[in-house]
């Protein structure tokens, strides 16, 4: 019988002891066009208040897909939402009926 140290079913969290390299590609890059969005860019005809209650709004949303589709798991299909989601697109794509 051989015995596994570790447990070989969960992602290595290599940064910071927090983030795997999966999660980490999915919010990094999310997260740093948001921020951008936020401080540099203007959005055109809108301007005062508006303007700033939009741009939270589209920050939050965007950052809070972003961050469900890296952590949640979903233990019924054993994979986390994003590999379900391109699971999901996969079949819708292949254009086939599956019948149980």
């Amino acid at each position: 019988m051989i015995k596994i140290p570790i447990d070989l079913t969960q992602e290595t969290k290599t940064v910071l002891a927090y983030f795997s390299i999966r999660q980490l590609l999915i919010v990094g890059p999310v997260a740093v066009i948001t921020i951008l969005q936020l401080f540099l860019f203007n959005w055109p005809f809108i301007s005062g208040w508006f303007e700033f209650f939009w741009k939270v709004f589209v920050v939050l949303s965007l950052n809070g897909i972003t961050v469900s589709l890296a952590f949640i798991y979903l233990e019924k299909y054993d994979c986390y939402l994003s590999e379900f989601v391109i699971r999901r697109y996969k079949f819708w794509r292949s254009q086939k009926t599956y019948t149980n």
